[in-house]
């Protein structure tokens, strides 16, 4: 329910956020189609992210490269794997919703109770969904929230609680039924794999997310740094185990005091009853206790403790030196998240929830609120809780084989080729490998064979010593180089003796000793090597030198065959020279024939054209002269065509007068009779016709009688 900046929520939060606004009636599969049994899962109450409290108190909601929907199909066939039925996969996305659903909900005082608190009315829509989802009653868990039932030994009785007391309780059911969800899911898959817990043979795996530092630290970090303390002090205990098991095996002496411990910092968190989870279980228990007065406490009881220290401008705030490195902690909360009590009338309507799914996941709810009604059972903490579930952890892993791995990322960005070497080294540090590193140095860390140790060190001795201990046993005969090197280097010298010790099979060496060895044995390779490089130099030089000579000897013989080469060029030069002046006046006489024999072949050709020209001229007037005489015939016959044809029509026109008169003549006569006038008119229209005929009989008589020549040229024109 509280998560800092640049952390996200619950993963399936957001998958199944995304997933509801794909549908709300999501038929799986919709992405994977050949992966998982079809199923049609209701996930109505789920919404986009940012309508949901719990999903917005971080500004990062979602990873790179991360597709939440395909995650969450990919959550569901897995589901489906495990042997989870439809049923109970829908409605396990269902308190999902009904989870972020409740982080909704606000409350508000009362207009008459200022320290009562109920249901804020801009939230009711968000509350009622939330009773529908959970299958719980409205009235019933709004009373749940607002009011705590207080036991006694003679009575029960209920008082209203403040807003800030509602808020806390609408968390603690939101983490209780994630818990307990979380617990089932667990319990079925254990159940599926057949876990067996009578087994005493087992692998399991166990994952650490690790040291955590942030600028705010609270009860939470406290814990997770806790378990990190308890795994630490583990490994420093199998590490020296293993140690004191490889001492023992190759009968050499060791201090055991020389090993890092953190004990003293497990001590100052979990040791009763002044550490601090107890000393904060009996601030929870106190009348009137505060955050405050338990950080007080805890300055008064561990002033001058080296794994305590407190801030002066902070009167909240703690510090604690883990072996990662000192983290400060702010202990607002901090009772009130270590108490995290479920108040006995949720859980009553939790019980009695319609879902059955609910209603079961509370049926074997554990935390005791009060056994009778006389009876009072002091209540159990969270850090109590944690401690026991991390004792028993403990006690699982002490009786194991372990190993461990791990895991670096090397850059924030997830990106390849970037080594972001500060954020490394915090890893490094807070996933505990610098002090890995430490204990190992505080041991012998530096082992090697009696033979290798003979070869490695033998070259700081004199050939003498080598001759007279070469041939004896290898323990003995690193043994007594050892000694012979301490003496002569001065090796340092440890709380328990020399820094080094030769064993059955391996010599061991402390860091200050192996590095004195090894810069002896350096600066003596050093001048070894300087040696060999100038030996090697002088070859090189002397290589370099008879090159240099064999390329001079070379660059005469090349000069004296240039020089032989010049003279013999400018011998052909002459006789190429001679050829080629005989050419060239060659050339000039045949350029000059050839210039005479084309002025000639222009000359000719300058004639024949004007010759031609002249004839071609003589030829055009005759045409045109033969053309004009055509022209002229041929308007004599056009004359005379016209003088006939204009006669023609003189004499039609008169014969047409002239019948056309006696007409009128004849029809002003017969005006009275209009018998007669039709008569006449028929008579006038078939003279007319007659006429006609008459006169087209002409036209062709007088065409026929026309020269052939005159209408030919008629024609023509």
């Amino acid at each position: 329910t509280d998560q800092q900046e640049g952390e996200r929520n619950f993963h399936i939060f957001y998958q199944a956020c995304a997933a509801a606004q794909v549908s709300a009636k999501y038929s799986f599969p919709s992405l994977n189609k050949a992966k998982g049994a079809p199923q049609v899962i209701d996930l109505t109450g789920l919404g986009a992210h940012s309508e949901f409290t719990l999903l917005t108190k971080s500004s990062v909601f979602e990873l790179q490269d991360v597709n939440d929907v395909e995650e969450f199909e990919k959550t569901v066939y897995a589901m489906q794997i495990i042997g989870f039925s439809p049923e109970d996969i829908e409605n396990t996305f269902k308190v999902m919703a009904g989870i972020l659903r409740l982080g909704n909900i606000a409350f508000s005082a009362p207009k008459n109770n200022s320290e009562g608190a109920e249901v804020n009315s801009a939230a009711a829509a968000e509350f009622k969904e939330a009773c529908r989802l959970l299958g719980t009653d409205e009235e019933a868990l709004a009373k749940a929230l607002s009011f705590k039932t207080i036991i006694s030994r003679s009575e029960r009785y209920t008082s209203p609680v403040n807003v800030q007391a509602a808020t806390d309780t609408r968390d603690s059911l939101a983490r209780t039924l994630y818990g307990t969800t979380f617990l089932y899911l667990v319990e079925t898959i254990n159940r599926s794999i057949g876990f067996d817990p009578k087994l005493k043979l087992f692998v399991g795996v166990l994952d650490i997310f690790g040291f955590e530092c942030f600028k705010f630290n609270s009860f939470e970090q406290l814990c997770i740094n806790f378990t990190n303390e308890r795994l630490q002090q583990f490994f420093n205990t199998f590490v020296f185990k293993q140690e004191e098991a490889l001492y023992k095996k190759e009968g050499i002496p060791w201090d055991p005091l020389d090993f890092p411990d953190n004990q003293d910092a497990v001590d100052l968190i979990q040791q009763k009853p002044s550490g601090i989870f107890a000393m904060l279980d009996e601030e929870c228990l106190v009348v009137g206790g505060s955050d405050l007065g338990f950080v007080n406490k805890l300055k008064k009881q561990h002033q001058g403790n080296r794994r305590f220290d407190i801030i002066k401008q902070k009167q909240n705030w703690f510090i604690v030196n883990h072996f990662a490195g000192p983290v400060q902690y702010c202990v607002d909360q901090f009772l009130d998240k270590n108490k995290d009590q479920l108040s006995i009338d949720c859980v009553q309507v939790m019980q009695s929830s319609t879902n059955s799914f609910v209603k079961e996941r509370f049926e074997d709810y554990n935390k005791k609120f009060g056994e009778g009604e006389g009876k009072k059972k002091k209540p159990v903490t969270l850090s109590s809780e944690f401690k026991e579930q991390l004792s028993e952890l403990m006690q699982t892993v002490d009786k194991t084989d372990p190993h461990f791995v791990r895991c670096i990322k090397p850059n924030p960005q997830n990106q390849p080729d970037i080594y972001d070497r500060p954020g490394v080294t915090e890893q490094l540090r807070y996933g505990g490998v610098l002090q890995a590193v430490q204990v190992s140095r505080a041991g012998y860390p530096v082992r090697t064979n009696h033979h290798d140790c003979w070869l490695d060190y033998r070259s700081l001795v004199t050939k003498q010593f080598i001759a007279q201990h070469k041939d004896k046993p290898a323990m003995q005969r690193a043994e007594t180089l050892l000694n012979h090197l301490t003496k002569e280097l001065d090796l340092p010298k440890s709380r328990s003796g020399l820094c080094w010790a030769v064993g059955k099979t391996l010599v061991f060496f402390k860091q200050e000793a192996y590095e004195v060895l090894q810069a002896q044995r350096l600066k003596l390779r050093g001048g070894e090597a300087t040696k060999i490089q100038a030996l090697w130099k002088m070859i090189l030089t002397r290589r370099k030198y008879l090159r240099k000579v064999a390329c001079a000897i070379k660059c005469q013989a090349l000069m004296r065959g240039k020089i032989a080469r010049k003279l013999t060029q400018a011998r052909r030069e002459q006789r190429a020279a001679a050829k080629i002046g005989a050419f060239g006046r060659r050339c000039i006489a045949r350029m000059r024939y050839t210039k005479t024999m084309r002025y000639c072949i222009r000359i000719q050709a300058r004639m024949r054209g004007i010759l031609g020209r002249v004839r071609a001229k003589e030829y055009r007037l005759f045409v045109k002269a033969t053309k004009i005489q055509a022209f002229f015939r041929m308007k004599v016959q056009f004359r005379l065509f016209s003088g006939l044809r204009a006669a023609v029509h003189r004499a039609q026109h008169r014969i047409r007068t002239r019948a056309a008169v006696s007409q009128m003549r004849r029809l002003r006569a017969q005006a009275q009779e209009v018998g007669a006038i039709v008569s006449k008119l028929q008579a006038a229209q078939d003279q007319n016709q007659h006429l006609s005929q008459e006169n087209d009989r002409l036209q062709s008589d007088i065409i026929q009688l026309m020269p052939f020549s005159a209408s030919t040229s008629f024609v023509s024109f």
